[in-house]
């Protein structure tokens, strides 16, 4: 596998006045966040974070899926994409950002 994690993260923006989008919602700092962090780590060549088009999960934005896991995430803040880095990328510990997880339910 090239990439040990493949992390794509929406950064669609819509029109105002349209359905909410993940570009609106900051989406855009919280990739250029998690990119410096995990370059910072030295994470950078084995982690891919990556811009994505809409990945249809709008209302419950930023989202991003990673895989080969195929797991979503809701991003919102850069505390977020901190635990998002600590507990998935670097420990693999799911427990401690389950409220960040999406799944089919949400």
């Amino acid at each position: 596998m090239y990439y040990k994690k493949h992390v794509f993260v929406c950064d669609n923006v819509r029109e105002e006045g349209e359905r909410p989008s993940c570009g609106r919602a900051g989406s855009a700092l919280l990739i250029a966040h998690m990119k410096k962090r995990l370059k910072e780590l030295g994470l950078k060549d084995r982690i891919r974070i990556q811009r994505a088009g809409c990945l249809d999960r709008c209302e419950l934005g930023p989202v991003q899926v990673s895989y080969p896991e195929g797991l979503w995430f809701s991003i919102k803040t850069e505390a977020d994409a901190e635990a998002f880095i600590r507990n998935y990328i670097v420990s693999e510990n799911l427990d401690s950002i389950a409220d960040l997880l999406l799944t089919e339910e949400n």
